[in-house]
């Protein structure tokens, strides 16, 4: 089953009967227990493109053994997770635009990463992440599209999230994030 309607995952992302959902979730860290928890269940489900904008993806072994509670079928499960890990912007561009052929969800795990590389210049990254955004809010027409951003006390974050946000179906802020995880945890 491609579709997350019936999924039940970490706290912030919800199920939707909608043919597609673009959601934002601020994070104040990388959430590796979560995130590793969300793979799986995605993994679980059918095909999905899990794209790592930056160093935010779980251990091998943690994902592995994640899997093994739910099913013996280790390498079909992981199998259905379609990874990309852009190292630039542009590449981030590329693969979206491919993910575009697909029909499938969709995580992106520290989308903004790769716009804050001061080797590029900022017009192209502010040109760069215009497009991918544009893509992102295309591929969440059909999928649920879920983004990770972890809040980040600098001039460019307050200069790109803002960008991303306004494609939004949802947001979860960091505020939320805290006092949620505080109160609910893990909702399995």
């Amino acid at each position: 089953m491609n579709k997350l309607l019936d999924i039940r995952t970490v706290h912030w992302v919800k199920p939707y009967d909608g043919p597609g959902h673009l959601q934002i979730v601020e994070t104040a860290g990388r959430e590796h227990e979560a995130i590793t928890e969300l793979i799986t269940q995605l993994a679980l489900r059918g095909p999905f493109y899990l794209i790592a904008g930056g160093e935010w993806l779980p251990d091998q072994d943690d994902l592995r053994y994640s899997v093994y509670r739910y099913t013996v079928a280790l390498d079909e499960t992981l199998d259905n997770l379609i990874l990309a890990r852009p190292f630039t912007c542009l590449q981030l561009l590329d693969i979206l635009i491919e993910a575009d052929l697909q029909s499938k969800p969709m995580l992106i795990l520290d989308f903004l990463h790769l716009f804050y590389d001061s080797n590029a210049g900022l017009s192209l990254r502010d040109r760069t992440l215009e497009q991918c955004c544009r893509y992102v809010e295309h591929l969440s027409l059909s999928n649920l599209v879920v983004v990770f951003v972890p809040h980040m006390p600098t001039e460019e974050y307050r200069r790109f999230f803002p960008i991303l946000a306004s494609i939004a179906d949802e947001i979860i802020p960091i505020e939320e994030d805290l006092e949620t995880k505080a109160s609910q945890g893990l909702l399995f």
